[in-house]
């Protein structure tokens, strides 16, 4: 959960600094996430992008949803506390760290 929490952090300083950071970024940054359960498990996977966050999710070896929210239903607008504050809540559900790419 520290991880999560640590790259996001620095990525959020980043945008205090520049206002165009995620516009700016080659790769935006990303959580991937995995919960182990008897019937295969399942993935989430949270994208922050200038114009608000993608979520996919379901089970493993599917496509999964996709869901995009926009900035109004971002955090202050901010999808990368969005992405941190949803990532955090699923590792509390039992989802582990896959990858990130902030």
């Amino acid at each position: 959960m520290t991880k999560v929490r640590m790259a996001l952090t620095s990525v959020l300083l980043a945008m205090s600094v520049d206002s165009s950071f995620l516009s700016t970024c080659q790769t935006p940054p990303s959580i991937i996430l995995k919960k182990s359960n008897p019937h295969g498990g399942k993935f989430w996977k949270g994208c922050a992008l200038p114009h608000g966050l993608s979520i996919r999710f379901g089970r493993i070896a599917t496509v999964g949803q996709e869901r995009l929210l926009g900035l109004d239903r971002c955090i202050r607008a901010n999808p990368v506390q969005e992405l941190m504050n949803r990532a955090l809540t699923k590792i509390q559900e039992g989802y582990r760290l896959e990858f990130d790419t902030a």
